[in-house]
């Protein structure tokens, strides 16, 4: 079995050895007994685990959160139940990954709303500037992703609620490239809506995805996704009638993979144990490690690095004639550390499983394959 490096947190993580364990026993149960060992009321409580963990992380309360099977799932909700009017318009940056925007593309395209997406340099990076100038009195929502996953910029998200807000419009973020490796408040954002999909920085798996939801606006919500999980009754199982939830619940609708929900409320709890401010110290020290290690090739930060927009993901330009996708593949396949191509840059994202022995590793392996 090959022992692997994974420097590609932003990609897909290692999962918890703990998560993985509790999701594979949920699965096992199930192939072995089926609804006798996990019940109606196992079903209806089977969001709670991950509720309950997630309240912790975000420092927010456990009606705030909601879970689902991924970060576009609830985005695509989420923009169905705002469905920004016509003649409004719907505010990003062109380099946000391609599901933050789509959902609001979608509903845009349907009610004859507008997407406007801020520019970006040579290095991916969006000026936040360029993203305030674009909101104005027809804006109804701005969504960026917390973290870029090109170049690793962080946005300001207080900066950017206050600007939405000023109009009326909402902020809505997509922190898949965030939630577990940056402390987030929930409140001190002043988001309106904050989702993360739960197989990166939070070290959970495939299938399972946690959201919050302001209690300020959540009861003005009406999910854009239904099912029978979304009223309040859950086994009231009548057609003729919906009551929905009065918190962030109200966004949950069916079933989900709980083996997944149950294993990533355990790798959260986990991050919560250790604490996110050590979390975050640790992964910026492996980053500042990299940084220094690299400082005698011919490789470009793309990255920005102070103190206010940076993070754990750092994407490098090599030198000309290296292509990123080559020199990532012979990572993986002579050195079996693991790193991405991303938008023609070689995208480095350590985290808490990581050591400074592995950014080492890296470095010398990345000198060898340069030289």
């Amino acid at each position: 079995m090959a022992e692997w490096t994974n420097l590609s947190y932003a990609n897909v993580a290692t999962t918890s050895p703990t998560a993985h364990r509790i999701s594979s026993e949920w699965a096992d149960s199930l192939a072995r007994g089926g609804a006798a060992e996990f019940d109606g009321e196992a079903e209806k409580e089977g969001m709670m685990p991950l509720r309950e963990a997630a309240s912790k992380l975000l420092s927010c309360g456990i009606d705030d959160v909601c879970v689902g099977s991924s970060a576009t799932e609830l985005l695509c909700s989420l923009a169905w139940a705002i469905s920004p009017p016509e003649g409004s318009n719907v505010v990003s940056s062109r380099v946000a990954f391609p599901s933050t925007v789509y959902p609001w593309a979608r509903v845009c395209e349907s009610n004859g709303a507008e997407i406007r997406l801020a520019g970006h340099d040579d290095s991916l990076y969006t000026d936040p500037n360029d993203i305030l100038s674009l909101i104005d009195e027809r804006t109804s929502v701005v969504t960026v992703s917390h973290v870029e996953f090109s170049n690793g910029q962080r946005y300001d998200l207080e900066k950017l609620s206050d600007a939405a807000h000023s109009v009326g419009a909402l902020l809505i973020v997509d922190a898949t490239q965030s939630m577990g490796m940056v402390p987030i408040e929930a409140h001190s954002t002043k988001a309106d809506a904050i989702v993360s999909s739960g197989y990166k920085w939070l070290r959970g798996t495939y299938g399972a995805a946690v959201g919050y939801i302001s209690p300020a606006v959540v009861r003005d919500l009406n999910p854009g996704l239904m099912g029978f999980r979304s009223n309040a009754d859950l086994w009231d199982l009548r057609a003729d009638r919906l009551v929905l939830p009065e918190d962030a619940s109200r966004f949950e609708y069916t079933t989900i993979h709980f083996g997944a929900a149950l294993g990533l409320a355990a790798a959260i709890e986990e991050l919560v144990e250790i604490g996110m401010e050590e979390v975050w110290r640790h992964d910026l020290e492996l980053v500042d490690s990299l940084v220094r290690g690299i400082s005698g090739m011919e490789v470009e930060i793309s990255s920005p690095l102070s103190e206010e927009e940076r993070s754990a993901i750092v994407s490098l330009r090599l030198p000309s004639g290296n292509s990123s996708v080559d020199v990532a593949d012979r990572l993986q396949s002579e050195y079996s550390i693991l790193v991405t191509s991303r938008s023609g840059l070689l995208r480095v994202s350590p985290h808490i499983d990581n050591s400074l022995e592995d950014i080492e590793s890296l470095v010398s392996a990345l000198g060898e394959i340069l030289s």
